[in-house]
């Protein structure tokens, strides 16, 4: 985008799948204007500050408490941010999001979904996918290949953050989304429990399950909450908490270690892992390895 010259403090960016994460700094005032916002949605989650922008005709001032939504083909974008603003700055490829929301309705999608300009942070799931997006850059400041190099979670995380966008924003497919749905038959979970518990190790997301399945996402979530009482990514988490635990007994505490297993089925934070073991076996996992 052409824009004026400008000193940027910081900006540091990573990418999960086709979710783009990066955290920015204007150290002097900026004023862009463009005539497109190019091939993906863009969400800014100030941190620090507030700006404004004109977008498909609306006037926004973004905040903590509401943010603007971009999207890509609908004309010229103007934007000024002030010195000191800092924000996190979020790109969602726009095929992966067509693509999840077909997953998430079960059918075609006829018609490109439509945005609101403006998005709710303030409570909800607006306030619940800011908090997970601000979550998530926490842990890509802290340790960036520890989750970027695991695509047990990758995968899935980059999953809930698309889902969650289209939970969170309003669009012209919102009722369709949020609309009662059907469970599904016994069949399709038990179909759901052996692709898991055959598959366990391997990258697993909500949509893979549902498609292997023959169901819409929404449908199979349903089905498990009826028939299991849980989410079928929570009973993937169950299957592999076990596994975890079946290689903590047999593994050499002078060779591996209860990070290393941990990380290996998909649990990237060590604290958290530890504590789902006890709670769930009885005992703290480091017992567990040295037998």
């Amino acid at each position: 985008m052409p824009q004026d010259e400008v000193t940027v403090s910081t900006y540091r960016s990573a990418d999960l799948g086709p979710v783009h994460i990066g955290e920015v700094t204007f150290q002097d005032e900026l004023r862009l204007k463009c005539e497109d916002i190019g091939t993906g949605f863009y969400v800014q989650l100030p941190i620090l500050g507030r700006f404004e922008s004109r977008h498909r005709g609306a006037h926004t001032q973004v905040s903590r408490t509401s943010s603007a939504v971009y999207q890509p083909g609908a004309g010229s974008f103007f934007g000024r941010w002030p010195a000191g603003y800092r924000a996190l700055c979020i790109r969602i490829d726009a095929p992966a999001l067509e693509t999840a929301l077909a997953r998430l309705i079960g059918d075609r999608v006829s018609s490109r979904a439509s945005f609101s300009p403006v998005m709710d942070t303030a409570d909800g799931y607006g306030r619940g996918w800011a908090d997970l997006l601000f979550s998530v850059n926490r842990q890509l400041a802290s340790a960036p290949d520890d989750l970027l190099a695991q695509p047990l979670v990758a995968g899935p995380l980059a999953e809930s953050l698309v889902n969650g966008f289209l939970l969170a924003a309003t669009h012209s497919h919102t009722e369709a989304l949020t609309a009662p749905v059907a469970a599904a038959r016994p069949t399709a979970v038990r179909t759901a429990i052996d692709v898991i518990e055959a598959d366990a190790g391997k990258p697993l997301t909500m949509s893979v399950l549902a498609e292997r399945c023959g169901v819409s996402a929404r449908t199979l979530q349903k089905a498990f909450r009826q028939h299991l009482g849980m989410s079928p990514m929570e009973y993937l988490r169950d299957v592999r908490l076990r596994r975890a635990h079946e290689e903590l007994r047999s593994a050499d505490p002078y060779v591996d270690s209860v990070a290393s297993i941990a990380r290996s089925w998909g649990f990237a934070h060590p604290g958290r892992f530890a504590a789902a073991h006890e709670e769930k076996f009885g005992i703290k996992p480091l017992r567990t390895l040295r037998g």
